[in-house]
């Protein structure tokens, strides 16, 4: 089952479907939480939708962290890249969950969204299943985060093999795609296996 798991999400990562970031108006101490410390780059609303979409997709692991620093403030930047997801710093990952977790919950701005999806995705990492997908699901269904989206459903896929919110957040995160051709294909095959009642999801291959 994981090696199904893992080969999902190494197709989806080189299918094409890519996310672009929702547009949306700054607000006041927008990308702040109540203990001061900055979220969002000084630079964050001066990037067109499709800029911080392209960053949104350089800053994860596959990529180095490399769009990491045009989306998020230096402090945050470089817990990320010394987090490494779970893999760097412990310490690293440790503050970098306290500062980012907090304000994920804190109100329902973009900036907030942005910490539901990196504390979902390390929370997952370190096998905090129901935490993750809390988060996660809050960066996909108000924060408009596709990749959130999408991880959520890969997690429901491998976890718990519900297949309701398997389909759920991958038409969630179909709608925001570029690319929505994968998905579809994707989504199609899921709903055939769960309505022929001799289908066992967790055999479901996807080529």
């Amino acid at each position: 089952m994981k090696k199904v798991f893992l080969a999902f999400v190494l197709w989806l990562g080189f299918g094409g479907a890519t996310f672009a970031a929702q547009d949306t108006e700054p607000s006041e101490a927008q990308g702040q939480n109540s203990t001061g410390v900055k979220i969002l780059s000084d630079g964050f609303y001066k990037m067109s939708a499709e800029e911080r979409g392209k960053a949104l997709n350089d800053c994860d692991a596959s990529h180095s962290y490399g769009g990491c620093d045009k989306i998020f403030s230096q402090e945050i930047s470089q817990l990320i890249k010394k987090c490494n997801m779970g893999d760097g710093k412990y310490s690293a990952c440790q503050s970098l969950l306290t500062i980012i977790d907090k304000n994920c919950f804190e109100k329902d701005e973009i900036g907030n969204a942005l910490s539901c999806d990196i504390s979902g995705n390390l929370l997952i990492k370190m096998n905090k299943f129901p935490m993750g997908l809390k988060r996660l699901s809050r960066a996909c269904e108000v924060g408009k985060i596709g990749e959130s989206c999408l991880f959520c459903a890969l997690t429901y896929f491998y976890h718990s093999l519900d297949i309701d919110e398997v389909i759920k957040y991958m038409t969630m995160a179909r709608d925001l795609a570029y690319n929505k051709e994968y998905l579809n294909e994707m989504i199609k095959k899921l709903e055939d296996c769960k309505a022929d009642k001799e289908c066992n999801p967790a055999k479901l291959e996807f080529q």
